[in-house]
């Protein structure tokens, strides 16, 4: 009897054991599985990480790109504005002394001033003649010699304005060489007036978009007066 009871003892012991090893191996089956869904969650943070940095680098890349595309299109707007701003001698068609013949057409009164430069979008040139107390100015179109417009003033009795004529001094193209030796560049603009008593050329040189080189040289002489960067 004794030994029955001592059988079924151990027998249950055996199932119950049993059980248990059955409950620890779920229990580690189910903590893998935790480790392997959690690793799984982990690896996908990464690579979404990873798939914004690259993004963002892309993103970086592609604001560096605009903006040294933005850098040359500046430059070239740049230098653009300084090519239309200026221009080249030999492509001017009307010579001074067909503006100022042209201008004395259209108005009466000896030469006080002449000046060249871009008005309204075209390069023209700028007579002013004296006629008595009146002054007319009148712009003539250095492309077609047109007369664009023309204004008339009446001036003070006192003023005690010089006149000249063109065959009285320098040829400007001649003087505008005696410049060009000393610096390179385009035509931005030029005039020839009486200044301290002296009929004097003033010349605007620039080339690109360095500075703009300033002359002022005898009318008659050609001698440089003053040469300066603006």
């Amino acid at each position: 009897m004794k030994f029955k009871i001592f059988s079924l003892l151990l027998a249950s012991g055996l199932i119950l054991a049993a059980c248990g090893n059955d409950d620890s191996d779920d229990k580690k089956d189910n903590k893998g599985a935790e480790k392997t869904e959690q690793k799984t969650q982990d690896d996908n943070k990464d690579d979404m990480d990873d798939s914004n940095n690259d993004q963002d680098d892309s993103n970086d890349d592609k604001d560096s790109n605009d903006d040294q595309t933005n850098d040359d299109d500046s430059d070239d707007q740049n230098a653009n504005k300084s090519t239309t701003n200026t221009v080249k001698w030999d492509d001017v068609k009307v010579s001074p002394e067909e503006a100022v013949k042209e201008a004395q057409n259209e108005e009466k009164g000896e030469l006080k001033d002449l000046s060249f430069e871009k008005e309204a979008g075209d390069w023209s040139y700028k007579v002013e003649l004296v006629d008595g107390s009146n002054e007319n100015k009148v712009l003539i179109n250095a492309d077609d010699k047109s007369v664009a417009n023309v204004e008339n003033e009446t001036e003070d009795d006192d003023d005690n304005d010089q006149t000249f004529k063109l065959s009285d001094v320098a040829k400007f193209e001649d003087v505008l060489k005696v410049a060009q030796d000393k610096a390179k560049g385009d035509l931005k603009e030029w005039s020839l007036s009486e200044d301290d008593g002296k009929l004097v050329y003033s010349i605007d040189l620039k080339e690109g978009n360095k500075d703009t080189t300033e002359f002022k040289i005898d009318a008659k002489s050609k001698e440089i007066l003053e040469q300066e960067q603006d």
